[in-house]
């Protein structure tokens, strides 16, 4: 949203008849002085949420983009434009580097192979790079990649650059932050972007960060600082993990879990990467209960009362949850 109400006239938008006039209306609103662009953001964790951004911090973290990756001849995305990564590697980056886009989300995998060619830099999300890994039968040479949106798992770019893949850069931020930090595989820590630094003393529980701007804000993971401004995830701050691309809180599906009748405790997690990428459950049953009707009914309300994204796809049934050494819940 480019907020055309600040410069006035948007009344007469609806009775422009070409989408050109709409873009002029854009380029007057940025040229009068209207700084602000707003997006929604995807709704995966919850509604989706409005997030401001000023113009200038969208061309400082360009600018940054833009030295980072200089050597690309071409930007072919497949993200949503209208949400701000998409804006930003979609629209701002090509213009910033003096080249062509070309959207590639409606293509086949066949089209994809065909229109790639070296010093293309792909852009999309981690379930679109899997999709990628499994479809395309290699790359181009000096073809690099950028991922973004969810933490991309080790595993997904070993495999991709394997097949020839040149590079991938991993972009960490959000909706409300737009990009905070980067790190170019193989490397294990993040580095802020030079436009942000952490505000001190810095905790790794609830880490701020300050914007060039004077903006400030809270970043939504757990981190294990190591030297200067590098740093790596160490959890969310709210126990979300990523499945399909949507963010689902385990603890919130284990507590409707410990409501069934039959259930005395429960303990839900993602699963190991050799398991799959659901959430799986372990239950424990009350005493006297029997454990095939209970799984027979508890496996029938999870298809009924959970989205998909939520539903644990494996139950373990034991007398008590597993526990580590420490007396913390272990894996199963």
């Amino acid at each position: 949203m480019f907020h055309l109400y600040e410069a006035g006239g948007e009344d007469g938008l609806l009775a422009d008849a070409t989408f050109g006039a709409w873009i002029e209306h854009v380029e007057a609103a940025r040229s009068s002085g209207v700084a602000s662009i707003t997006f929604s953001s995807s709704g995966t964790s919850g509604r989706p949420k409005r997030c401001s951004h000023t113009a200038d911090a969208l061309r400082t973290e360009t600018a940054f983009l833009g030295e980072l990756f200089r050597d690309r001849r071409r930007v072919v995305s497949l993200v949503p434009a209208h949400h701000a990564y998409g804006f930003l590697f979609a629209a701002l980056l090509p213009d910033a580097l003096g080249v062509d886009h070309v959207d590639a989300t409606k293509l086949s995998p066949a089209e994809i192979t065909r229109y790639l060619a070296p010093g293309d830099l792909v852009v999309t999300f981690p379930d679109r790079w899997r999709w990628l890994e499994r479809s395309l039968p290699g790359w181009p040479e000096d073809v690099a990649g950028v991922v973004s949106t969810a933490p991309c798992p080790p595993d997904l770019i070993a495999a991709l650059c394997e097949r020839g893949l040149s590079a991938m850069t991993e972009v960490y931020g959000s909706s409300e932050t737009a990009g905070v930090a980067v790190r170019r595989w193989p490397e294990v820590s993040y580095v802020l972007m030079p436009h942000w630094h952490f505000v001190e003393p810095i905790s790794e529980d609830a880490p701020e960060v300050v914007h060039r701007s004077g903006r400030r804000l809270t970043l939504p993971d757990r981190i294990r600082l190591r030297d200067g401004n590098r740093f790596e995830l160490a959890g969310r701050q709210d126990g979300a993990v990523q499945v399909g691309g949507i963010n689902v809180y385990p603890d919130r599906v284990a507590a409707r879990l410990r409501e069934r009748l039959g259930v005395r405790d429960a303990a839900v997690r993602q699963m190991r990467p050799d398991e799959g990428s659901r959430l799986k459950a372990f239950i424990v049953p009350d005493v006297g209960a029997d454990p095939t009707a209970l799984r027979t009914d508890l496996y029938a309300w999870i298809d009924g009362a959970l989205a998909v994204a939520e539903r644990p796809m494996a139950l373990t049934f034991g007398p008590r949850l597993p526990t580590g050494m420490m007396g913390k819940c272990a894996d199963w």
